[in-house]
């Protein structure tokens, strides 16, 4: 202690006299030295032995609501499945329920079509499952909370008849037996179950699959009471029920290499399966796969090309769907042949959605849903071979949102749209959106200095590059490649523009484990791409820094996959070979690293459940982490962004502000937000999730304080000029960091002592206001006496 003591009165003692001799009387007016005997009055407190105290900070906290809701930007329709029905007033209809917050059925008239009525299905998202009863009920399966609703057309309400599987997110595959009970299959457990709709009772056949997720379709046998199910990803599995015993068999055909049945139907004993956008035929009492006669090659077949929700109920000579041209297909049940309806007719406003026989003046005739954006409807009267097409009014919604960047040469801003995958751009001067073209559901995009984007997009794990200023075209955008079938990824949730390369991360396909970077050439045109850089996680986030790839993973597998990973991994990359050249885990435990930057200091920056972390790129040592919330987050939740001297970001539904001197992190809104992205006047957007709403359909705007020393000084401790004072370096107020308020080193000065001074003056004033201690003021008067500013 006696020695601590003397280096203290030492210290005192030789800053106010050195500033005595230096500056003439500098210290003149100021306290003198305080008693050395009564040390615990010194006007600065020394380091001790466990480091250095804290100086104080000045922090800005968030008010009642920092963001603005700029509503809706873009309204749609999107369209998973429909169904044909009847009124009891004899009406023909056609249901479908679009998808958007608070779903509602829609009633279209297929006669005068126009739009009955828009019911709400509370709590719902959207639906992938519906079917009609008959006795003329409309049941639907719908998400994400995967409860089961029942329309009455008589008297045109809807019943909640609750979650059949407690704990699922989806159903799937709704389909009826003659009394009119219904089936239906989930995610993410695969179970299969019956609703009893005269008792209400649920029977729970179990889940399916100990490894897959997706009960994806389901279909009834009414001739032999047997319930079929697809089960999906990654690989296809045909089951059969008994409905009354609950026994399972597994009657997958042999060879099956489909990923999935997405849709099984029934008809004339035969169960018709997509499987993986292939026709399969299946016996429904042997379980033995049907051969097909191709009739436009005479051939055998043992599958068919299909691009529809499965294939239509039985009508005349059998089933019909479309193929992936588009075309108008019949199966013949009795004969097992195949091919196009003669005359040739396409069903041009996209794949058929869902289908219904109706008799016309004693003729049956097909209707049905084509595509799933533009709410296509169709008329096949087989008798004529004729082939009408119309757009049925179903209600356009508020679009929920996938992405957002935006423009840094207009300042306006991109959004894209969930599943449907249209893109707008918002224009922050007059508030309106245009829509501009549909990319498909965008992961990940980034533009390439030239005015171009490069757009990652669901599910086809495809890049493209597009240019917003061209008109829409057949090479704009151009697609670049397409990973999903060559190497199994699916999702680009990272696309990093640098230089002649373009760095892409990907989770990997349905039911698959380990994710890629991808590395294209710009110039070439070729792609290269690196797997399993980190065994069976996804490449979450890409940073190039030099001649090295940054990349930064996710524990997460393809979706209907568990993980198997533990933590998440920050890899060092050679781009040219996918060399690993360095592996580390910044934040132990954490489930994803979503996010990468280059900060003003050099390091890498990035995030991981919610922990701010910094590496040295040169050596990969983990240099700081800081806290901000405590979450596990995905591969596709993070942004990160340099204003001010500030980091800001948006994760976990949380928009904070990290103040990298201190360290001390704000929280400024802390849920409903994903995504993040600044305009060139410093305004940041945002997507926003309504109070009370599933996903985010409104775009959001936060303006920052004003910065009023631009090109901050944000080294760690506080210069005066060539000299380190040690004092530690922070924000006094926004923007403005303690060595921004000092008089300028680098200003022209008339004479060392001026210099001084001038220093000694303003720190009175932030001395005086609370802003400095006092034995940081001496330090800082010391450093500036022994600098050669002004000399």
């Amino acid at each position: 202690m006696t020695t601590r003591r003397s280096i203290r009165r030492a210290l005192i003692t030789f800053a106010v006299t050195l500033g005595v001799l230096a500056t003439g009387g500098l210290h003149a007016a100021a306290a003198p030295p305080p008693d050395p005997d009564r040390p615990a009055t010194l006007p600065f407190p020394f380091p001790n032995e466990n480091g250095p105290l804290q100086p104080p900070t000045t922090t800005f906290g968030p008010a009642d609501d920092v963001i603005r809701d700029l509503g809706s930007p873009v309204s749609s329709l999107t369209v998973m499945e429909g169904a044909i029905g009847k009124m009891p007033d004899g009406r023909d209809v056609v249901y479908a329920v679009p998808a958007g917050e608070n779903a509602r059925l829609n009633v279209v008239d297929l006669r005068t079509r126009q739009l009955i009525s828009a019911t709400p299905l509370p709590g719902a998202a959207g639906g992938w499952a519906i079917v009609v009863v008959p006795n003329g009920d409309v049941y639907l399966g719908t998400y994400a909370n995967a409860h089961l609703y029942r329309y009455s057309p008589g008297d045109g309400t809807v019943t909640d008849l609750g979650q059949p599987i407690p704990g699922e997110s989806q159903i799937y595959g709704l389909t009826a037996d003659p009394d009119g009970n219904v089936y239906a299959g989930t995610y993410p457990t695969a179970h299969a179950f019956k609703y009893d709709t005269s008792t209400g009772e649920v029977t729970d056949y179990g889940s399916l699959d100990p490894v897959q997720q997706y009960a994806r379709s389901t279909v009834y046998d009414p001739d032999h009471h047997k319930l079929f199910v697809g089960v999906s990803t990654p690989n296809a599995r045909l089951l059969r029920i008994d409905v009354e015993t609950k026994a399972v068999e597994d009657i997958t055909p042999p060879g099956t290499t489909a990923k999935d049945f997405i849709d099984l139907d029934y008809a004339g004993g035969k169960v018709f399966a997509n499987a993986s956008s292939r026709l399969v035929v299946v016996d429904a009492v042997t379980g033995e796969q049907v051969k097909m006669t191709d009739t436009a090659t005479g051939t055998q077949v043992m599958d068919y090309p299909i691009a529809a929700r499965g294939v239509s109920p039985a009508g005349p000579g059998g089933v019909y769907f479309t193929n992936n041209t588009l075309a108008l297909v019949h199966y013949d049940i009795d004969n097992n042949t195949i091919g196009p309806v003669s005359p040739a007719v396409t069903v041009t406003r996209g794949a058929s959605i869902g289908y219904g026989w109706i008799t016309e003046n004693g003729v049956p005739v097909l209707y049905g849903l084509a595509g799933n954006y533009s709410g296509g409807t169709f008329r096949y009267d087989p008798q004529a071979g004729t082939l009408t097409q119309w757009s049925s009014p179903f209600q356009y919604v508020p679009s929920p949102l996938m992405h957002t960047i935006a423009d840094p040469s207009t300042g306006k801003v991109f959004v894209n749209v969930y599943l449907n995958g249209s893109t707008g751009l918002y224009d922050p001067a007059t508030g309106k959106t245009t829509i501009t073209t549909r990319q498909g559901q965008v992961e990940g995009w980034g533009w390439d200095g030239n005015g171009k984007l490069y757009v990652g997009i669901y599910p086809y794990g495809r890049l493209s590059l597009w240019d917003p200023t061209q008109p829409d075209s057949p090479t704009n955008p151009k697609e670049l490649f397409s990973l999903v079938d060559s190497d199994h990824q699916n999702r680009p949730v990272a696309v990093v523009p640098a230089g002649n390369r373009v760095y892409v991360g990907t989770t990997p396909a349905y039911g698959e484990y380990g994710g890629a970077l991808t590395v294209y050439d710009v110039p070439t045109g070729g792609h290269t791409v690196y797997r399993n850089l980190v065994a069976d996680q996804t490449i979450s986030s890409v940073l190039p820094v030099g001649t090295s790839v940054w990349a930064g993973s996710s524990i997460e597998g393809g979706q209907g996959t568990d993980p198997v990973a533990t933590e998440a991994h920050l890899v060092k990359v050679d781009p040219a070979t996918g060399q690993v050249l360095s592996d580390i885990v910044p934040v132990s435990g954490a489930a994803s690293i979503n996010e990468l930057i280059l900060g003003p200091d050099g390091n890498l920056w990035g995030l991981a459940d919610g922990i701010v972390f910094v590496v040295k790129p040169a050596t990969g040592q983990v240099v700081r982490q800081i806290p901000v919330f405590s979450a596990v987050t995905g591969a596709n939740d993070g942004a990160l962004s340099w204003r001010d001297g500030y980091l800001y970001g948006v994760s976990g539904g949380r928009l904070f502000v990290l103040d990298i001197l201190s360290g001390q992190s704000t929280v400024l809104r802390d849920h409903g937000l994903n995504r993040l992205t600044q305009t060139p006047d410093g305004t940041y957007y945002t997507l926003l999730r309504p109070d009370g709403f599933i996903n985010p359909t409104n775009l959001a705007s936060y303006t920052p304080p004003v910065d009023s020393c631009p090109q901050s000084d944000l080294r760690p401790t506080v210069w005066t000029g060539n000299v380190n004072s040690h004092v530690t370096n922070r924000f006094l107020t926004y923007g403005c960091t303690l060595t921004d308020s000092l008089p300028s080193a680098k200003a022209s000065w008339p004479s060392h002592a001026a210099y001084v001074v001038a220093v000694d003056r303003k720190l009175r004033q932030l001395e005086a206001d609370g802003s400095v201690e006092r034995w940081e003021g001496i330090l800082i008067r010391i450093a500036a006496i022994a600098s050669n500013v002004g000399r």
